[in-house]
């Protein structure tokens, strides 16, 4: 039996920290898109179910198109049943107003268990009444095959959306389906058990890079299984790091620019940290280089965590103004990433440079 795992979808975010309105409102719509991708991609390769472990929405408050789109999807591949677990930011409330599709199941804030077969799916949506008390109902037929989906925290032991793991372990489960972190990572649970993050069908934002998507699961009669990750992403973002350390040179900046960038597809959100310390009088040009790889990629951001490469001895006995500006900050109980912000954009306004 094949089934699905997926979460955090999070339709009708802003996604407004990063992107301008154009390329936000594009964006939600691919994220949209990528339900409508897996849904196509369970019809084609024999899925039977699909879990969905909570955050399908953002908010309650989605866009009435969305909706439609979600359930008219659901409603259209009769042939999967999808299990729809509330995550802690969407109750459901507003998806689950008006007449169902008849393959949605949804689980509340007591357990409830559906059978496929030999596979048993049981599910709890938490709350603050809940949380602490949960694990005592869960009782489970270890004859069969049995996942739990759960969305909330399992790698850490407090904080407002942490599971127990330990007693989870001793319940026999064979595999943990959860919500919460955006990114897949497995682990193990008691003797012959796993825990399983599927992360997201998309990346929202450049703290969520790499690839999304989701798991599927490929079970035996035996009990014996797969838990396979399957990339669903329609866009790549990436997070590059480049040292300039030493480099005064402009077009060598931008040359170890293009190396960093190097084999990333051009329909990719792209985020560049520049760093190291460069020297004093570095032609560094952030807006020319955002220009350069704006021409390049779907989208491009650039952080400029470079530093001044400085040798406070060296102005000791400078009887220049730049001598005298780098003592007084020099003597200022400031963290260097400020001190070193302040003495180029110093250095810039005593060259005459436009500082930005």
């Amino acid at each position: 039996m094949k089934i699905i795992h997926c979460a955090d979808l999070h339709l009708d975010s802003k996604l407004e920290s990063n992107l301008p309105p154009k390329k936000s409102n594009d964006r939600k719509k691919e994220i949209v898109m990528a339900f409508h991708r897996m849904v196509d991609y369970a019809v084609q390769n024999g899925v039977e179910a699909v879990i969905i472990a909570g955050d399908l929405f953002d908010t309650n408050r989605m866009q009435p198109a969305t909706k439609d789109i979600v359930l008219g999807k659901i409603t259209e591949n009769s042939s999967v049943k999808f299990y729809y677990l509330c995550g802690n930011h969407d109750d459901g409330k507003s998806l689950l107003q008006g007449e169902l599709p008849q393959n949605l199941y949804v689980f509340s804030d007591r357990w409830i268990q559906f059978e496929l077969g030999n596979v048993v799916i049981s599910g709890v949506e938490l709350t603050e009444e809940n949380r602490r008390h949960i694990y005592g109902g869960l009782m489970l037929d270890r004859s069969k095959f049995n996942i739990v989906t759960l969305h909330g925290d399992i790698k850490n032991d407090s904080g407002e959306h942490s599971l127990d793991r330990k007693a989870l372990a001793d319940k026999g489960i064979d595999y943990l389906a959860l919500g919460h972190f955006h990114s897949f990572e497995t682990g193990e649970l008691g003797k012959n058990g796993m825990w399983c993050y599927c992360g997201c069908l998309e990346g929202r934002g450049f703290d969520e890079h790499g690839d999304k998507g989701f798991v599927l699961l490929d079970i035996a009669d035996d009990k014996t299984f797969k838990a396979e990750f399957v990339k669903n992403s329609r866009r790549d973002i990436v997070k590059v790091e480049c040292d300039l350390s030493g480099i005064a040179d402009t077009s060598v900046m931008l040359g170890l620019i293009d190396r960093a960038v190097e084999g990333v597809s051009e329909d990719a959100m792209v985020k560049v940290e520049l760093c190291g310390r460069l020297p004093q009088n570095a032609r560094k040009d952030v807006d020319l280089f955002k220009k350069h790889l704006d021409e390049r990629f779907w989208f491009v951001k650039i952080k400029d965590l470079t530093g001044i490469e400085l040798k406070p001895e060296d102005y000791v006995n400078d009887i220049s103004l730049k001598g005298e500006f780098i003592r007084k900050v020099m003597a200022e109980n400031l963290p260097q990433e400020l001190r070193d912000r302040v003495i180029e954009c110093g250095l810039a306004a005593l060259s005459g440079q436009e500082v930005q």
